[in-house]
């Protein structure tokens, strides 16, 4: 959503730039990572994912309620410019023509392969490298956990160079690939990581952009 619209529900939760949030999802991390990147947008300083959501906080046998919060309304402010980490399908064909940045593409192998497909066309962008987005993910049963801050970074780093490298992430609509810019920028310290929202629905369905299959 546009900035304003952002600002005009965070005031409705009664939130304020200087509150510590912590996002509590279900079972996918991806779900609290989309959230924090409505807080990045708006730049919001101080907010957190719980490790392991609401399931873990159940299993560990935390305190629960069914009373709903009182909420007094307040009045977050609009960032001033804009958010600097999304960006279009022409800043993703410029960066593909340029070979300007590492183009990561979270969604499943046999996505990237173009063995299959729920968009216009199968396949991927060109030049872009895979890291499907459950590879962040540690399974304990029905919990999921992030995997050690360690085995993230060298994992990234068979990716990505350096760590000041230009770098796009993309999934089908930008709801997984939230949880690799997160990975990326708030575990590991990545400094220019953008986050290509329309993903491969928008680039599949876009004729005029191009498009590759098979093994890289």
């Amino acid at each position: 959503l546009p900035a304003d619209l952002l600002a005009r529900q965070f005031s409705l939760l009664g939130l304020t730039p200087g509150d510590v949030v912590v996002l509590v999802c279900g079972d996918k991390m991806h779900d609290a990572t989309l959230v924090g990147l409505a807080l990045d947008r708006l730049g919001h300083r101080t907010w957190a994912v719980m490790d392991g959501g609401f399931a873990a906080w159940k299993k560990e046998n935390r305190p629960l309620t069914r009373e709903l919060p009182i909420v007094a309304e307040t009045r977050y402010p609009v960032p001033a410019g804009p958010d600097g980490f999304m960006v279009g399908a022409a800043d993703v064909l410029r960066a593909v023509q340029e070979r300007s940045a590492v183009i990561l593409d979270v969604r499943p192998i046999e996505y990237f392969l173009g063995q299959r497909s729920e968009e216009a066309r199968p396949g991927r962008i060109p030049g872009a490298v895979n890291r499907p987005y459950t590879s962040d993910i540690h399974k304990d049963g029905e919990l999921q956990y992030v995997k050690p801050r360690a085995e993230l970074a060298a994992a990234y780093a068979a990716l990505v160079p350096q760590n000041g490298a230009r770098v796009i992430v993309h999934c089908r609509t930008g709801h997984q690939a939230s949880q690799a810019r997160f990975v990326l920028t708030h575990l590991l310290g990545y400094t220019d990581v953008a986050w290509y929202d329309g993903g491969w629905t928008e680039w599949a369905a876009r004729s005029d952009l191009p498009v590759v299959m098979g093994p890289p």
